[in-house]
């Protein structure tokens, strides 16, 4: 065995592109894992197997604390301003029932070997004072309410319906004191009663080198001098009090933590239960069951258990979807199956938005769908669909390791340090080859047995009610509280932690980092190297000779000839193929397996009227599952369409825009966007249904009215959640009503596809598909490895031309531009409070320049970086606070606009309250100061890096740079202004916005606040001492009814 600095390389697996070395420490245990492949960015990971031992929630308490000062870098603030330097975006974390894991990801390996030994010293000697505990987990206010980072957090999670199904459905699943049903998170009054000494105590059980993995993730060949740094900071962490002993590397495996029989006690029988929620409304739950599985390494049961769930579950053609969502008497909106990997796994089914009430189905629907099990085992099996779903697994697990190896590497990894004492099952997790093609060979005997064990075996049934009642129940309970704890606690006591609190985050201690900032040097810029592969083109982004490529003929621009590992070596050919096409096209050469197509329609051209806009999310969600009627006349069902689609392709789908969601649409949502990939054997397949969809859809009542009803079930849940709610508000008052973002937005689209059920609405679909999908109204990116695509691939596109030739840029020949939609309301103001919430969302809008060629651009994503990031002012003054969980001020150039937004807050005055000094301040020139920002522009910079971590990503990116007007230089650019760009830039863009943020008063400013009903009052009052006045008071039902016809009904209070 290879030993480096003391690690013995115990394990080497190789799955695709991808290779896995893993390490051993003779002196400690530590265990290392390198995980090669091509990328600019290095992903690490810091893991330790953990177990929740009650609901105190000390797990994620000290995952918190943890980044709060250690040994030797004692001030909080350290490491995510040292993590800056190394080219970082900034530390993060999560903890899980089983495990804890920190991350970080830098612009090169550079960074990652800097930063290792100040990460291990937080993780491995931290802190962990007083004053930590009472800003980031809890303490009780002067005024009696409770704060703290975590505090807030979990009061997000503590009485949400998905929340309290789980924990319902686990404590059934694991009988006994199985860590698997302790809330690792916190519950709040478990969490309002634990302590700093218990944290310490947890940290001293659990966060030891034997029981710590390393796993790195990228560019990662010079192993030996990533394990010298390793050994010496672990040489350092021994010498400086840290516990080890040697351990025999060859049956080495950490230290098992969820080995007892006790996490993983017997379920002896069915239960049925249910939770009751607080909402707003009483129209539909949630119901959900569950079984307890096959255990982590038996990896065909847990293979075949998957494949039968998405049999059961997957696409409008599953038997338990047919049955349950997609017909005219639907259960609910959507049905999904999930497996968790623990030691001994459990798997489920949950079905949303399930009609409660007189008329509801929440009381039959265990019984019907133990009927429906049992009536698919009595019939056949679709054996085709099932193996075809086996191969679409196995080709959509070899695209996630191109499209994100290093989250499917680390799972892996995770479950391997956490349960495995065998070597082989490293290899096994990875590479699912094997137990597949054992299943492919399977027959319908297996698999009726693997559905018994559906039937048969014990179940957790939950059954999670909505209730107005329980809302008023939680409002008043809150109130109690408040009141009990200003009788039991001393109030002079109070504020004086305060103070300290208030000392803290006053960011008057900064000055105490210089120190250990100014020692520890930052990465250069100069050394990254930014991805370059070949693509090419027939249109521009800003015009003929400034995109940055060589132009092969007229209209064709070939970009980075030269660059990438696999050489093309037809692009004369191409070229001249790619000349033939009309419409725009762009072909990017990628190392890959796959081919990747997305195709824009463009709306804008069209002149829709309001009524077709509306109309485009239903259009969207119905293209992949209605009929095909051929030219020649054949009929092909949706259904059969789907089993096509399944067959011949490893994902597809059609949404508005770039970044769109049901209910939210993006800026680029005039633009229709249909993605299909497939492996590169499949493309010819792929092309013709492409063909099909382009040309031959047939929308019909049935369908449509299976998929409308599973819509609008999906938008009646969203009027409960304050993100959706605080979105909807803001736009409202921002944008035209007969916008594509506002018609396709949550209020319009609650009243549109309710009177598209009640309505004959499949004509105009009909027609609205054809003005738009037609050959001079697209736009196509193509993503593969142009080696292996089949020979005349390209002569399908040209036949498809029946426009004119694109003469100007993309977005002149598409009539795309962004700010078109933007009219201001006179209302500018709105405030809502719901049952569903239990903290409080605030969005303040302010205008900024509109798009990214504007000379402000880069100083203000500065800016926005400088008070967003990790440790910045802002998160001293509110996550440091303890007065909110999120926060950020993100600058959009698509939509001209710089938001100031505070989520997940408990305290949301003192939030605002301590904005607006810090802001005041900045204004002033007190805080702003060189070393932040050097930190927000290494931020920045590795953000930058970050989009094209992927040659898939920097794919998406170049294609995206023609909508943006963009050149190819764009990227490298931009880093070169961020290194360049001052301190005094930095402040003139401060003073010039930060001071909009005072007052809500004014031309282009717009205000929205969603809390609960317990904070509902307090908080208008607080508003109104803020200079916030003038706020429209106003219910959910009144807001949707403003954004969908401007008609605003609430009251507002002004000075």
């Amino acid at each position: 065995m290879v030993e480096v600095y003391g690690f013995v390389c115990v394990n080497t697996v190789h799955v695709e592109h991808i290779e896995i070395r893993e390490f051993i420490s003779r002196k400690s245990g530590l265990r290392v894992f390198l995980i090669r492949y091509e990328s600019p960015v290095v992903n690490s990971y810091y893991i330790l197997p953990t177990r929740g031992e009650s609901h105190e929630g000390l797990p994620h308490t000290l995952e918190h604390l943890i980044f709060l000062g250690s040994a030797h870098y004692e001030h909080r603030g350290t490491l995510d301003i040292l993590a800056s330097k190394a080219l970082s975006i900034g530390t993060n974390a999560w903890t899980d029932v089983d495990h804890t894991a920190y991350t970080i990801s830098t612009a090169g390996l550079e960074g990652t070997l800097k930063i290792i030994p100040v990460y291990l010293d937080h993780i491995l000697c931290p802190t962990l004072t007083e004053e930590s505990f009472m800003t980031d987990v809890h303490r009780i206010t002067p005024d009696g309410s409770n704060s703290g980072t975590v505090y807030c957090e979990m009061k997000t999670h503590e009485n949400s319906a998905d929340n309290l199904t789980h924990y319902e459905m686990v404590d059934h699943l694991y009988p006994g004191s199985s860590g698997y049903k302790m809330n690792t998170g916190g519950k709040l009054d478990a969490l309002r009663m634990t302590s700093i000494e218990r944290v310490r105590e947890y940290h001293k059980k659990f966060y030891r080198l034997d029981n710590l993995s390393i796993g790195i993730c990228g560019n990662v060949e010079d192993y030996e001098c990533i394990l010298e740094v390793i050994s010496k900071a672990e040489a350092s962490l021994i010498a400086s009090g840290v516990e080890a002993h040697e351990v025999d590397v060859t049956t080495f495996f950490g230290t098992r933590h969820w080995d007892s029989p006790v996490d993983c006690q017997e379920m002896k029988e069915s239960s049925s239960t249910a939770v009751i929620f607080p909402t707003d409304d009483e129209e539909t739950g949630f119901f959900t069951i569950a079984w307890r599985g096959p255990t982590w390494n038996d990896y065909e049961m847990i293979s075949a258990v998957s494949f039968m769930g998405c049999y059961l579950c997957d696409t409008s053609v599953a038997p338990l979807q047919k049955e349950l969502v997609h017909n005219e008497d639907p259960f609910g909106s959507s049905i999904n199956f999930s497996l968790e990997d623990f030691r001994e796994s459990y798997f489920s089914i949950t079905v949303q938005d399930v009609p409660y009430g007189e008329k509801g189905k929440l009381d039959i629907i265990e019984s019907t769908i133990k009927r429906l099990l049992a009536d698919i085992y009595q019939g056949d099996l679709n054996m085709d669909r099932l193996r075809t779903i086996i191969q679409r697994e196995r080709l959509s697990h070899l695209l996630s390791l191109e499209n994100s190896p290093h989250e499917t590497a680390i799972d892996s990894v995770i479950t391997y340090a956490i349960y495995s004492t065998n070597r082989c099952d490293l290899e096994r997790l990875l590479k699912n080859d094997a137990v597949a093609e054992s299943l492919m060979q399977k027959d319908e005997a297996y698999w009726k047995g693997i559905l018994r064990y559906f039937i048969e075996s014990p179940t957790v049934c939950v059954r999670t009610i909505p209730s107005i009642e329980r809302s008023k129940e939680i409002e008043l309970m809150e109130k109690e509280l408040v009141q009990r704890q200003l009788e039991e606690n001393d109030i002079e006591k109070l504020k004086a932690r305060e103070a300290i609190v208030d000392f803290i985050t006053s960011n008057k201690n900064r000055d105490v980092l210089t120190d250990a900032v100014k020692v520890f040097e930052a990465v250069s810029v100069s050394k990254l190297k930014l991805t370059e592969w070949p693509y090419i083109r027939n249109f521009t982004s800003i015009g003929a000779d400034q995109d940055g490529g060589r132009s092969v003929f007229q209209r064709v621009q070939l970009f980075n000839e030269n660059a990438g590992s696999k050489k093309v070596p037809c692009w004369s050919e191409i070229s001249k193929q790619i000349e033939k096409i009309e419409f725009p096209m762009q072909v990017n050469h990628i190392a890959s397996d796959f081919v990747r197509l997305t195709v824009m329609v463009p709306t804008g051209p069209k002149a829709l009227t309001h009524f077709e806009k509306q109309s485009l999310p239903l259009l969207c969600a119905l293209l992949f599952v209605s009929d095909i009627k051929t030219e020649d006349g054949k009929h092909i069902s949706g259904d059969e369409f789907i089993r096509m689609l399944q067959n011949d392709t490893t994902s597809y789908g059609a949404s508005l825009g770039i970044d769109s969601g049901l209910g939210n649409p993006d800026s680029y949502s005039e633009l229709i966007n249909v993605s299909i990939t497939c492996h590169v054997r499949k493309y010819e397949s792929m092309f013709k249904l492409f063909l099909k969809l382009l040309r031959n859809v047939k929308f019909t009542k049935k369908i449509l009215a299976a998929h409308a009803k599973s819509m609008l079930k999906s938008l009646n849940k969203k009027k409960r959640s304050a993100k959706a709610l605080i979105l909807q508000a803001s736009n409202a008052m921002r944008l035209r009503g007969d916008c594509v973002r506002m018609s396709c937005g949550l209020a319009q689209q609650l009243v549109f596809v309710k009177a598209a059920l009640d309505g004959d609405v499949i004509g105009a679909l009909q027609s609205l598909y054809k003005k738009l999908f037609v050959g001079s109204n697209l736009v196509v990116h193509v993503s593969c490895d142009l080696n292996k695509m089949p020979a005349g691939w390209l002569e399908g596109w040209a036949a498809l031309s029946d426009g004119n030739p694109v003469t100007s840029t993309l977005t002149e020949h598409i009539g795309f531009k962004f700010g078109v939609d933007t009219k201001l309301n006179d209302v500018r103001g709105l405030y809502t409070s719901i049952a569903s919430t239990d903290v409080t969302y605030f969005r303040f809008v302010i205008a900024a320049p509109i798009g990214f060629r504007h000379k402000e651009y880069t100083a203000l994503c500065v800016l926005s970086e400088y008070l967003s990031m990790m440790e910045g002012p802002m998160f001293r003054a509110i996550r440091g606070g303890g007065f909110a969980y999120n926060y950020n001020v993100p600058y959009f150039p698509s939509r001209g606009e710089l938001h100031l937004s505070i989520q997940q807050a408990t305290d949301v005055i003192g939030a605002i309250r301590a904005t607006q000094e810090l802001f005041q301040k900045i204004i002033n020139g007190e805080v702003l100061n060189e070393e932040d920002i050097f930190a927000a522009r290494c931020s920045l910079v590795f953000g930058i890096l970050d989009e094209e971590e992927t040659l898939a990503d920097y794919s998406h990116d170049t294609f995206n740079a023609a909508l943006r007007n963009v050149s190819s230089r764009f990227s490298r650019e931009c880093l070169d202004e961020i290194q360049s760009i001052g301190v005094e830039e930095i402040r003139e863009v401060a003073i010039k916005y930060l001071a909009e943020f005072m007052t809500y008063k004014g031309e282009f400013k717009t205000l929205s606040l969603v809390t609960s009903r317990s904070q509902a009052r307090d908080i208008y009052e607080g508003l109104q001492d803020l200079n916030y006045s003038g706020l429209y008071q106003t219910n959910v039902k009144s807001l949707l009814a403003f954004a969908s016809n401007g008609v605003i009904n609430g009251s507002a209070n002004s000075d």
